[in-house]
């Protein structure tokens, strides 16, 4: 995720927009400047937070000074100004709405599933018929991807209680750089970060939801992307989830090097080799390298494990047509 400042910008406005419309009281200034400016002087503070209010009324939030003089500025959401009062869909438009939006409520790797869930209940008496029943996360793991979602939009630190494959369960500091969905699940990037939270060397790893049992945000302790970070770098294919078990060299065709280049992302180096293009990735799943192989159209160069399971493959396919 490589971070403009534009892109900062965008990511501290959403957060003030979720704070000021989600306060229940007035947000004080040292508050606001704790949270969302941290390392500013007061006074760059203020021309900062001016700047951010302008953009934030373009955006429907009208934030307003409820308190000032000696005492420390006070600043709310003003309701009048801010919040679209309630609309009417016919039956037409919400049936297209729920249509379109159900795919989305039904991938557990979408991690705004649930409040879109909660969302179209509202718009909706069909699928409010339905949300009882719908798939959901558990309890917990809902509440840590909430939090831990709110930790990454604020740049604060998380305490989370994590549960691993062997059902080893183990406390920890993460800072939160990234999530991405594969094969049905929704996974974190995050960063270790020792007790002065500053980040371990060579800690950072994905992390599966579900397995959270518990996340808290670590007040005070926050945290910056790396400029060089890109969750792509972390996004796996479906062979690569567990150990690397061995390196792959795949020969891909003309025809196919667009969408096997798409999917690869940035897993894996291509080169050219005798006028031929060989992709070359690690692998922790033979058997499932070999089947994504056959989908994807490509041959496997080697090594003689994964070529061997690949005709199976090729073999099971040409079986199950005759």
């Amino acid at each position: 995720m490589r971070l403009t400042r534009d892109d900062e910008r965008a990511r501290r406005i959403c957060s003030l927009a979720l704070d000021f419309m989600n306060a229940t009281t007035p947000l004080s200034s040292s508050e606001i400047a704790r949270d969302h400016y941290p390392g500013l002087s007061p006074d760059s503070f203020r021309r900062a937070f001016a700047r951010d209010r302008e953009m934030l009324a373009d955006c429907g939030v009208s934030v307003v000074e409820r308190r000032r003089g000696g005492d420390e500025s006070l600043w709310e959401a003003d309701e009048g100004l801010s919040f679209a009062r309630g609309a009417e869909l016919d039956p037409t438009d919400a049936a297209a709405l729920e249509l379109a939006c159900r795919p989305l409520v039904a991938d557990p790797s979408f991690p705004l599933a649930s409040d879109l869930r909660l969302a179209l209940a509202k718009v909706s008496r069909a699928f409010s018929e339905t949300l009882a029943v719908g798939r959901v996360r558990t309890p917990d793991a809902s509440r840590a991807l909430g939090t831990l979602r709110t930790c990454l939009t604020k740049g604060i630190a998380a305490q989370v209680t994590y549960v691993d494959a062997r059902g080893s369960r183990s406390e920890r500091t993460l800072a939160p750089y990234g999530f991405f969905g594969l094969r049905g699940c929704l996974y974190l990037v995050a960063a270790r970060l020792d007790e002065g939270g500053t980040p371990v060397e060579e800690s950072i790893r994905t992390y599966r939801v579900d397995r959270f049992s518990d996340a808290r945000p670590l007040e005070g302790t926050h945290f910056s992307v790396p400029d060089d970070f890109s969750v792509e770098d972390w996004r796996k294919l479906p062979f690569q989830m567990g150990p690397t078990t061995l390196v792959a060299r795949f020969a891909v065709g003309a025809a196919r090097e667009g969408e096997v280049r798409r999917a690869a992302g940035a897993q894996g180096t291509f080169a050219s080799d005798g006028g031929s293009l060989v992709w070359t990735v690690a692998v922790s799943d033979a058997a499932a390298a070999a089947r994504w192989a056959v989908a994807m159209g490509i041959r496997p160069l080697g090594p003689d494990e994964l070529t061997t399971l690949w005709r199976e493959v090729l073999e099971g396919v040409a079986n199950g047509v005759r």
